[in-house]
Parts: structure tokens; sequence; C-alpha cells
């Protein structure tokens, strides 16, 4: 059984009993006591759960509330590079207006981007604005109300002005992927400007990897279907995959 496989059935259990042991997990799963800790602590990492005295404990993902940069940013780093490389690769192109949510993932196609000529970006993440900085990149900032846990502007003043630019493609990202493909937050107001950055942007990316897979979070966004190119480190289930547009496996 891989660990998405083990990841659903964990993430159900914790969802009917809302703790679980882990000798009663190892039972469960038919899987050894070590494997389950490090699929515990993996799934800590990405702030599904919290583990505690032997138990693992479901984190409340149905509260409006960001989930924090800092452990956004550390997981799974290296598969949100090479998404991002692949997807600046194959739409960036000179002289395009790009717009980029405040997402982990898509600060990472800031590197890729530095280098084509006449870009300009535009985006609503406080530290992709830092990393722009560093570069020769023509760039605007959404402004708004500054949310320190995600470092990202919201609000109405960040929506506002996303309406006053046109962008050619957009690059966003999530914290999970539905099990009937929608596209899952934890934040209502990070997913409010995510909507406006789509509703400007003529062709729409989205950036997933595969922790994100079956996570279902109190907020959609939409539909994975509304996207142009998804882009993922691993295979969706079918009934996900058979309704996007153009599906590109990095």
């Amino acid at each position: 059984m891989s660990y998405i496989e083990r990841k659903k059935q964990i993430l159900n259990l914790l969802d009917e009993s809302g703790s679980i042991k882990v000798e009663s997990l190892t039972k469960f799963l038919y899987a050894s006591s070590a494997t389950v800790r490090r699929d515990l602590a993996r799934l800590e990492e990405e702030g599904l759960i919290i583990r505690s005295h032997g138990k693992a404990m479901r984190v409340n993902l149905y509260a409006d509330k960001c989930i924090p940069y800092g452990q956004r940013k550390m997981v799974g780093s290296l598969a949100k590079k090479k998404l991002a490389e692949a997807a600046v690769r194959d739409h960036a192109r000179e002289g395009y207006v790009i717009m980029l949510d405040a997402s982990s993932t898509a600060l990472h196609t800031v590197e890729y981007l530095d280098g084509i000529n006449d870009l300009i970006v535009i985006t609503s993440g406080i530290n992709t604005l830092v990393e722009l900085m560093k570069t020769n990149l023509r760039f605007y900032s959404t402004g708004g109300r500054a949310i320190n846990e995600s470092s990202s502007f919201v609000g109405q003043t960040a929506i506002d002005a996303l309406k006053s630019f046109n962008a050619d493609i957009c690059f966003v990202s999530c914290h999970g992927l539905s099990e009937n493909g929608f596209v899952t937050d934890t934040s209502e107001r990070e997913n409010d400007i995510r909507s406006m950055i789509m509703k400007q942007s003529k062709r729409k990316v989205l950036l997933i990897d595969e922790n994100k897979i079956g996570v279902n979070c109190w907020h959609n966004l939409c539909h994975i279907s509304n996207f142009d190119d998804v882009y993922c480190n691993s295979h969706l289930p079918p009934n996900i995959e058979k309704d996007i547009k153009n599906f590109h496996l990095v």
C-alpha cells in the first residue's frame, strides 16, 4: 500500500474518531509501527494531524485559518521546485504579464521567471515579493490586509488591485484536492484572492504536489476542470484526471 493510500485511510479514520492510537493504526493498515510513525510524522509536517502520547489527532481543517507559511514551505519543497520549473518552461514567454498567488509553490516560479525578458509579475504573496526584489523583473504587489501566518495580502484592497490588471497566465496552488476533484483550502480569504487572480488571467495553471491529494479542506476554490493546465508529481485518481484539460506529470 502506498503512502497516498495509507494517508487516505488514516485521515478517514481520524475524521470519524478524532484521534487514534498508533498501535491501532498498525493493525488497521497491516503496516509496521515504523511505517505508521513515518506516515504520521509526514502528516504532521503537512499540518493535517497532531501527534501526542502515542496518539494521532486530526487538525481541524474546517475553520477559516491560514496554514503558517514556514510550515507550507517545508513540505515537498523539492517537488514544488520541479513543478514550478516545468510550468514556467512550458508557459512563460517574453512580454507576458503573470499573476502569482501567495503559495510556497508559486514562489518557486520566481527563480525560473528571472531571466525572461520584459515580464510583469503581480502577486499577493509577501515572501514572493521578497524573492522578486532579488531579480531584475518588473513586479507589482496587490497590497491589502497582511496576514502574518500565510505571508499574504487579502481583502478588498487586494481584490480591487487585481481588477486593475489583465494577465496572460497565472500560477496558483492550494492546500488540498478533494476526492471529487475540488481544489480546497483552509482560508476563504486566500481563496477569494485566487479566484480573482484566475478571473483576470487568460490561462490558469494549478501546481499541486502529491501531499495535497485527498485533502478536503472546508472551502472550495473551484473544480479542477476550471484550470487549463495541472502540474503534479503524481498521477491523480482517474475520476479526477479525466476532467483535466491538460495534465502534466512532473
